[in-house]
């Protein structure tokens, strides 16, 4: 009886249970296991310390310069989206449903004030601007005439989301209820006119009527890109308008919001103001699938170069193992002439180089993540004609980085699978070493 009862209590704490005795034991024995066969190559590594810090060093540089190479083409092309986005295209845009499918002035949309403003109150939304956006031919005084694009908007609006004023070179910046036009540098040029002469606007209007008019230029500016600079031009909202007979009329909506993370809570937000059977809410990945489509290109050209290193590396690494090998072939004929297993000792060197890799990867994150993190909060920051550049057209002269888990859980993978290719070499080595040839001095 006082047996079953030992047995019942052991049952109950478990600690006296046979399972439980089996479980320790199991344990015991693997940690053994683990210990003996872990430090024996943990010894041999720093047999030779030369050997073993160029093959950690191999690893080290190869983590450290794949990582910040992806997180500046990342950072720069993030930032220069979220410049475009916020300056020029905004992250959404409202057109009247079939529009982008069909950029015609008769697929125009009227969208009422208090719709507009109820907009602005969402979440994250920073800037509201309505605009115009059609084609027309400018002809000059000196008998010059060019296809140009004629861009309506609110100048107060504009000027909180893209700093059009700060590019005016010559003249002023337009008013809300201005007649006059802002014209690119390039296109005054061409055309021959400056501040104070006159510009005749033909084109199309709003269902088959003529757009024609005479407006007055009030200032040059200069634009982001060359083709804008020689084809673009601006007029306030209500004079665009009034050129396409269309009061009240809009091509679209462009929306920026202040975190891009917030784009598709803020996209299905704006989507619930309005009518989606009337309207079609875009996002910056449909309207910017040029720029989008340029930027993967850039990305794959990274990835090319990144492909070069990676080879320098793998040869530097696999030189390494190889010097390493040939180093010790007459060790190995001796371990396995003395009784080791072929495959206990092909185990032991793949070891080695799984702590050479690993103290190589730890290095390489150690000091590249700090580094990462710290720019990518505090990005470089570009001066002279450069810096000066960028602010004219509303961007922040930096160059950032960008730190996301990912880029480095990516780069240390990559390079931990190309170190543990270079293992077979020395274990096919092992196991097909001859020892009676290799023994010999």
């Amino acid at each position: 009886m006082k047996l079953k009862n030992n047995v019942k209590m052991d049952k109950v704490t478990g600690s006296g249970s046979p399972l439980f005795t089996i479980h320790c034991s199991l344990f015991t024995k693997s940690y053994s296991l683990f210990t003996i066969h872990c430090s024996l190559p943990w010894r041999n590594i720093w047999r030779n310390h030369r050997r073993t810090v160029i093959t950690m060093a191999s690893v080290f540089f190869a983590v450290f310069f794949t990582v910040l190479t992806m997180a500046f083409s990342a950072g720069s092309w993030g930032r220069m989206i979220e410049n475009m986005l916020r300056t020029q295209t905004g992250h959404i845009q409202i057109h009247q449903a079939g529009y982008w499918d069909d950029r015609v002035i008769d697929n125009f949309m009227v969208m009422e004030g208090e719709t507009i403003d109820r907009l602005g109150e969402i979440e994250h939304v920073v800037n509201v601007a309505p605009r115009i956006e059609v084609f027309a031919m400018a002809s000059s005084d000196a008998n010059v005439s060019k296809g140009v694009a004629v861009v309506g908007i609110d100048p107060l609006k504009e000027e909180a989301k893209s700093s059009l004023s700060k590019r005016v070179v010559d003249g002023r910046y337009l008013t809300v209820d201005d007649g006059g036009l802002l014209i690119g540098k390039g296109l005054s040029e061409y055309l021959r006119v400056g501040v104070g002469d006159s510009l005749a606007l033909i084109g199309q209007g709003y269902h088959g009527a003529g757009a024609v008019g005479l407006y007055p230029v009030r200032g040059i500016v200069s634009l982001v890109t060359p083709e804008m600079d020689k084809g673009f031009l601006y007029m306030s909202l209500p004079a665009a308008q009034e050129l396409i007979g269309m009061p009240d009329g809009y091509s679209g909506i462009l929306i920026a919001i202040d975190d891009g993370r917030a784009l598709d809570e803020t996209l299905q937000r704006v989507g619930e103001a309005v009518e989606t059977s009337v309207y079609e809410v875009l996002s910056w990945q449909v309207t910017m699938e040029s720029l989008l489509k340029q930027a993967k290109s850039d990305q794959a050209f990274s990835i090319v170069i990144l492909f070069v290193l990676y080879l320098i590396v793998s040869f530097g690494i696999l030189g390494t193992v190889i010097m390493m090998t040939t180093e010790r072939r007459r060790e190995f004929a001796m371990m396995i002439a003395l009784g080791m297993r072929k495959g206990k000792l092909a185990g032991c060197v793949a070891i080695e180089l799984f702590i050479m890799t690993c103290l190589g990867l730890l290095a390489g994150l150690a000091v590249s993540i700090p580094i990462v993190a710290w720019f990518s909060y505090h990005p470089i920051p570009l001066s002279g004609e450069l810096a000066a550049a960028m602010s004219s057209y509303g961007m922040e002269p930096v160059v950032p980085m960008v730190a996301t888990p990912r880029l480095f859980v990516n780069q240390a993978l990559i390079v931990f699978a190309i170190t543990s290719l270079t293992v077979l070499y020395p274990v096919r080595v092992i196991l097909k070493l001859e020892i009676n040839k290799a023994i010999r001095p």
